[in-house]
């Protein structure tokens, strides 16, 4: 069956107010889970925080640091930038992800 917009944007406001997952709500209203994926980030319209912002660098001595900084973008991906990383690397990781927004 075949939904119009109004019927997805139900859908998503009524997902987003019942505190369930989309995998659960979509088996209690027998709906796709990729499609009321879809539905969400389509309503949701272009995310003026996708561009990237400007941090300050905070001095760390090797030694001190034996964990990774995590990084969360966009609420979609997690970056676990360990000690020793290469910039380069990074540089390349944030061109996929830019180009995939």
């Amino acid at each position: 069956m075949k939904h119009d917009r109004e019927f997805w944007m139900r859908q998503v406001k009524d997902w987003r107010a019942s505190g369930l997952t989309q995998a659960q709500y979509c088996r209690r209203h027998r709906l796709v889970k990729g499609t009321l994926g879809y539905w969400a980030a389509f309503l949701k319209g272009p995310r003026a925080s996708a561009a990237l912002v400007e941090v300050g660098r905070a001095e760390v001595k090797p030694e001190e640091r034996r964990s990774p900084i995590e990084l969360i973008v966009e609420r979609r991906y997690l970056l676990r930038l360990w000690p020793g990383m290469g910039s380069d690397h990074l540089r390349e990781v944030l061109s996929v992800l830019e180009r995939g927004s």
